[in-house]
């Protein structure tokens, strides 16, 4: 097993290695080849690639958001002992700190790999979904509430919206404002997908809508979804939820999915089933310390 950075020319051999493992988890595609020469471009991303006679068998990124953040490590291997080289490869370059890797769904090699070489179970999350088969309800806004679509020129009002409403999460780290907005400009990126609610000239609310890393049409995702700490508890973030999927559906999705840490300590969990949607996938984060 051979482990090299890899270059742009390989991005069809890697979107191929992607493909092949999400439609064995998950039966779906993940990860588009456009976006993948996306992730080429991000600062501070660090890849591997591991082959065994020139074919590919496995991929792994790491991307720090700060010196005291964690190592959040994305792996997809085929082979086991890819696997292993890659791990080791990574441990080696963060040399010391956190390192966490998030194992998707129902992988039937990441979580017993993990468990053998000393990393650790810590916290869960949920993909949940909503498809579109029947009426979707108008939102209900809050008194001296509007929503507006976001404008060019608003990215550092909301950047820094989006690092107070997250400021406590546990997988929360803000990443510097360019390094931020980097994240964001890929292939899946639509800016008229966001919108803003505001309260006069103050802003209350914010859903940062994109379309699948996969380049599924159909398959629309609440990036970040946030209220604001003096505006809770007030019905606004159903409101967003709720005009994100009906602004989807005008525009030819069929189903929405997201993000979110099975132990929000907000209610989130709660809240994306009152407006319809249920856990689709569960995914737990491991954790090494160096």
């Amino acid at each position: 097993m051979k482990l090299r950075g890899p270059t742009l020319d390989d991005v069809p051999a890697i979107a191929e290695l992607i493909e092949r493992h999400a439609q064995e988890v998950f039966g779906e595609s993940e990860v588009s080849g456009d976006e993948l020469r996306h992730w080429f471009g991000l600062p501070n991303i660090w890849m591997r690639v591991a082959e065994e006679d020139g074919r590919l068998q496995g991929y792994l990124d790491v991307l720090k958001p700060s010196d005291e953040a964690a190592w959040d490590i994305y792996v997809c291997v085929v082979l086991p002992e890819a696997a292993h080289a890659l791990l080791a490869a990574v441990e080696e370059h963060a040399a010391e700190g956190v390192l966490h890797v998030v194992s998707q769904g129902a992988d039937p090699l990441l979580p017993g790999l993990l468990g053998a070489e000393g990393w650790l179970p810590v916290r869960h999350t949920f993909r949940m979904l909503i498809e579109f088969d029947g009426d979707l309800p108008e939102p209900v806004w809050p008194e001296g509430i509007a929503v507006r679509p976001f404008r060019p020129g608003e990215e550092r009002r909301v950047y820094e919206a989006n690092n107070t409403v997250f400021d406590n999460g546990w997988f929360f780290e803000p990443y510097p404002f360019e390094e931020w907005l980097e994240l964001h400009r890929g292939p899946s990126f639509d800016p008229s997908l966001w919108w803003l609610a505001e309260d006069g000239d103050e802003l209350s609310g914010f859903s940062l809508n994109t379309w699948s890393l996969s380049g599924d049409p159909r398959y629309g995702r609440v990036g970040s979804l946030g209220v604001l700490p003096d505006y809770r508890h007030r019905g606004l973030g159903e409101a967003l939820l709720r005009h994100s999927f009906r602004d989807f559906r005008k525009r030819g999705a069929t189903r929405v999915g997201l993000g979110v840490d099975a132990q929000n300590e907000t209610g989130a969990v709660r809240l994306y089933e009152r407006v319809g949607m249920h856990v689709d996938r569960r995914n737990t984060t491991y954790e090494k310390v160096m």
